[in-house]
């Protein structure tokens, strides 16, 4: 009997799987902004909340909680536009001089590893392929944005509603369980509101203390378009683990190609390689702490999963969504196990699971 309950919950999960992974393809375009204006309403709440102790009109305080957030972003921008718009202009030559730097990698290669044989179509994906060419893609999205602009409107309008009726949302999730479950489900909402908050805040520190480290290493060791690589890889941070290999790569391919003098290239290769390990280590762990507390294997997972459905807008929502999956199976006895057997130290928790099942028997 407890064999096909095994089997029946086991089933269930997989269906419910399906499901879910069904509905996350075909509502994309409303999922997605969704799940961002979420995230920038509970991020944004504390602030509001500070605000209405002064204001007592909602609307009023909601707004100015949103331009906290816009007119640092605005000035920002404006003070990367020049640089912004001399990349966009030098694109085709970028591009050409990391297609040369590609071809002069993969002539290295050859030189040090004779057997490892491969060629530039392998790297770029066919021979008629042009190195330019995604970097020309980037170029038309920075100048043609309407579905971008249209997409982050509507996350702003889904925001500000969020943050309107949060009182109303927060009730209603609450009175849908029983009075036994409200004080776990008042604390997994509490739980994720502090995780988003934390994950959210001490990733745009992360994102602008990269910017500047990067920037600045970048000028020293001479490579042109400092602070945009810089920013670049700033941004991609926002991708775990692979964020600041990719933010790497291009200055390195750039500067093996341009660069006056060979020890720059490899300049770029060591100031990446500490900045990594410093970020990963000391930054991020510190500013972000162990809110996201998700081992590599289901964080990769993750990564796939959501980045297979939404692109890098799935990626980059990829860690909060599981982390907040983990915390609300970990309020509850019969899904406890699952959160534990996706935290980062669950090698240390081999026993929970034994504890737990004895407890739920």
């Amino acid at each position: 009997m407890e064999k096909d309950d095994s089997l029946l919950r086991f089933t269930l999960w997989i269906i419910v799987i399906i499901g879910l992974g069904w509905i996350l393809s075909i509502g994309s375009t409303l999922i997605v902004p969704i799940i961002y204006s979420i995230v920038l309403a509970v991020f944004l709440n504390p602030l509001e909340k500070k605000l209405r102790k002064k204001l007592k009109i909602k609307w009023l305080t909601i707004t100015l909680s949103f331009l906290t957030l816009i007119i640092p972003f605005v000035i920002i921008s404006g003070l990367f536009s020049i640089q912004l718009v001399s990349i966009v202009e030098s694109i085709p030559s970028i591009g050409d001089a990391i297609g040369k730097g590609i071809d002069k990698l993969i002539t290295k290669v050859h030189e040090i590893i004779p057997l490892f044989q491969f060629n530039k179509a392998d790297i770029i994906g066919g021979e008629n392929q042009n190195i330019t060419e995604p970097l020309k893609a980037l170029g038309k999205g920075l100048a043609s944005t309407t579905s971008i602009l249209a997409s982050l409107g509507m996350t702003f309008i889904y925001a500000f509603l969020f943050l309107y009726y949060k009182e109303s949302f927060n009730n209603f999730l609450i009175y849908q369980f029983s009075k036994r479950n409200r004080p776990e489900v008042k604390e997994a909402i509490a739980e994720i509101k502090d995780t988003i908050q934390a994950y959210i805040g001490g990733l745009g520190i992360v994102i602008v203390i990269l910017s500047i480290a990067n920037s600045i290493g970048l000028w020293l060791i001479g490579i042109e378009h400092a602070i945009f690589w810089g920013v670049l890889a700033g941004i991609l941070a926002v991708i775990p683990y692979i964020g600041t290999l990719l933010g790497g790569l291009l200055p390195f391919l750039f500067a093996l190609s341009t660069s006056e003098y060979s020890w720059q290239p490899i300049a770029v290769i060591f100031y990446y390689l500490i900045i990594q390990q410093i970020e990963g280590n000391f930054i991020t762990p510190k500013i972000i702490g162990e809110k996201v507390d998700i081992n590599p294997l289901f964080a990769i997972l993750s990564l796939v999963f959501f980045g297979s459905f939404w692109g890098i807008g799935g990626v980059i929502l990829a860690l909060p969504i599981i982390s907040i999956v983990k915390i609300i199976l970990s309020n509850f006895p019969e899904t406890a196990p699952y959160a534990i057997l996706m935290s980062s130290d669950v090698t240390s928790k081999k026993g929970e699971f034994k504890e737990i099942a004895d407890y739920t028997e």
